[in-house]
């Protein structure tokens, strides 16, 4: 009877367990693996061969060198977050190693929590401009990204260009995936200024476009969607009218410091680990302990009526004698 109690026990055990397992893959996860609201990152750059136009010089600047700062911070107070939503913020400077501002930008995005996207709200800006409609991947990516490509966010043309899928490589040991982001030449903004600035010499002044065109390199740890580094390659000249070129108002190439690079992996790894944890690790080993237990149980019970029934055979003719 012990044996078979002790069974009975394992079987409700084991049943539980498997219960829990499915539990944890349907509802945990969903609930656990989400982007944070309190997001913080402070990724650093450096620019090398920058092309800069000092306005108030009036002169061209070649071969600087710069230092590029950013912040990322979650708003988990923004009445926009929620389980589903986090608001995040942006900003970033770009200065000369004399300590000249070359650049400076911000936004502000709502995003989903388990895709990554993002969703229309009330706080979102691109520079305080509140008539941008931000969308696609703007800060990471996806959890489980995969093999392909996606759209992502460009603040400077304020709107989404796909991202290309373009390998995996490693950086210091974490395998990451490559996407590289072409953002074609395109017309950020009409402005009037004198021309010479806009290659146009014999006239006192023209209306000019801004064109920008950049090429962004991304490296993606797949599991956690975290963007360890990137490189960029900026290029925003003025256009005179009649199509020629002026002056360069900032160009150059960007690259994420060592110390970036290895703070990002670690966040990565970090995020990873919790996710395949969670995902993988704790209903795997519910899984295998369900199974265990009611393999065990299934092994007492029957073991228990084995052993039960020659007693009751042996029983049976005494009953008759009894009985006589």
């Amino acid at each position: 009877m012990r044996g078979r109690a002790i069974g009975l026990g394992l079987l409700g055990l084991g049943a539980f367990l498997l219960a829990g397992a499915l539990a944890v893959r349907l509802i945990l996860v969903p609930t656990l693996v989400t982007l944070p609201l309190d997001q913080k990152a402070e990724p650093t750059a450096v620019g090398t061969d920058v092309s800069f136009f000092d306005l108030g010089a009036m002169r061209q600047l070649r071969g600087l060198e710069a230092e590029v700062r950013q912040r990322v911070e979650g708003d988990p107070s923004a009445a926009e977050a929620s389980d589903d939503v986090a608001v995040w913020n942006f900003g970033s400077t770009i200065t000369a190693t004399d300590g000249t501002l070359l650049n400076a930008g911000t936004y502000r995005v709502c995003i989903d929590r388990h895709e990554a996207v993002a969703v229309s709200c009330d706080a979102d800006h691109v520079d305080y401009d509140r008539k941008v409609d931000v969308e696609g991947l703007t800060l990471t990516f996806p959890f489980g990204t995969e093999k392909r490509d996606y759209d992502i966010f460009n603040s400077n043309i304020r709107k989404a260009v796909p991202a290309r899928f373009e390998g995996v490589e490693e950086l210091k040991g974490l395998e990451v995936y490559k996407f590289v982001v072409d953002v074609p030449e395109t017309v950020i903004r009409k402005t009037t200024v004198p021309g010479a600035l806009a290659g146009a010499p014999d006239q006192a002044t023209v209306e000019a476009e801004a064109v920008y065109t950049n090429k962004r390199t991304l490296w993606v740890e797949p599991t956690s969607g975290v963007i360890v580094t990137a490189q960029e390659e900026p290029n925003t000249v003025l256009r005179g009218p009649d199509g020629t070129t002026g002056v360069t108002l900032l160009a150059g190439k960007f690259a994420g410091t060592d110390k970036t690079i290895s703070d990002g992996v670690k966040r990565a790894e970090d995020t990873a680990g919790k996710i395949t944890t969670i995902k993988t690790v704790v209903p795997l080993t519910m899984l295998v302990l369900g199974l265990l237990a009611i393999a065990g149980g299934l092994f007492l019970v029957l073991r228990a009526r084995r052993t039960s029934a020659p007693a009751h055979a042996a029983a049976s003719p005494q009953l008759q004698d009894a009985t006589r």
